[in-house]
């Protein structure tokens, strides 16, 4: 009975130190389940190599058009044009979106500036909100909310259908809009995620790739470091 004391102070000990480096071990992993940030894109040719990624760095969000090749890579676009590198946030837990689940996005790099669904002149157009964060997870009452929806991988990366949080079953589209611009990010009505379009994601170094938005609190942040 006399050692049952030390030898439990040492079990625990132990179990700390596992479960502290276990945890660390989380947060640095690439597989972390939270992290939800880099390019987002899709194939229009993959014989030709030729891609959409989502840029969200505009009053009107568009998909860019590129043809990968040995000198053009999805690492390389990154570099080049960090702010195509978008992530997800969850909003203040007073959102009106909070409660669905939604998530705020913004190019990580950009300063204070929110995605957002707009209903003029057609529901489904996007913008950009420059607000701070709070301001902006209450914007449009849910408008810059969005809800990920995992469908699985392709060729070793996960693919999402994205929803929005105020206009349900409108997802992101491979589509622009025919009249305002061919190449606008657009929403469209699917009846389910699984009809819906589905966007690669690239993920990128989070450290190279620094937070732009001193506003947003660490604690919200999706796969923050």
């Amino acid at each position: 009975m006399k050692n049952l004391k030390p030898t439990l102070v040492l079990f625990t000990t132990a179990l700390i130190i596992t479960s502290f480096i276990t945890g660390c071990q989380k947060e640095d992993s690439p597989d972390d389940p939270d992290k939800v940030e880099g390019l987002f894109y899709y194939y229009t040719d993959v014989a030709e190599g030729r891609i959409m990624v989502i840029d969200i760095n505009a009053s009107t969000p568009f998909r860019r058009s590129y043809i990968l090749s040995d000198e053009v890579t999805l690492g390389m676009i990154a570099e080049d044009r960090p702010r195509h590198v978008i992530k997800f946030y969850r909003p203040a837990s007073v959102s009106p979106m909070a409660a669905d689940n939604g998530m705020m996005i913004k190019s990580k790099v950009a300063d204070s500036e929110w995605l957002f669904v707009t209903n003029f002149p057609f529901v489904g157009l996007t913008s950009i909100a420059e607000e701070k964060w709070f301001e902006a997870s209450e914007f449009g009452e849910g408008s810059t909310g969005f809800k990920l929806h995992e469908m699985g991988e392709e060729e070793g990366e996960k693919t999402y259908a994205i929803e929005s949080i105020k206009y349900p079953g409108n997802y992101f589209s491979h589509d622009g809009h025919p009249i305002q611009g061919a190449n606008l990010l657009f929403l469209k009505p699917f009846d389910s995620p699984e009809k819906a379009p589905r966007f690669r994601l690239f993920e990128t170094s989070a450290s190279a790739f620094p937070e732009g938005d001193p506003n947003v609190p660490k604690v919200f942040e999706i796969g923050g470091q």
